[in-house]
């Protein structure tokens, strides 16, 4: 997430891309794994995963999240 702003910082979470609810094959699933830095799990991926935008914007003031209507 910080790259994508571009910044560089210590990751000290491996996430899931995709929530693995419980399925095991899909929580071992090293493709599905990223890292983070905790701040960026316990509070913006989770504001995703509950059905918000990701927050914040790159260098050139262009929203990160994929979804949001100004990147469609």
């Amino acid at each position: 997430m910080h790259l994508r702003l571009g910044r560089i910082v210590q990751a000290s979470v491996v996430d899931h891309i995709l929530p693995h609810r419980g399925d095991q094959a899909l929580f071992w699933d090293k493709d599905n794994w990223q890292s983070l830095c905790a701040e960026c799990h316990n509070r913006h991926k989770q504001r995703i995963e509950h059905g918000g935008m990701e927050s914040g914007c790159d260098l050139s003031g262009r929203p990160t999240d994929p979804e949001h209507p100004w990147n469609r």
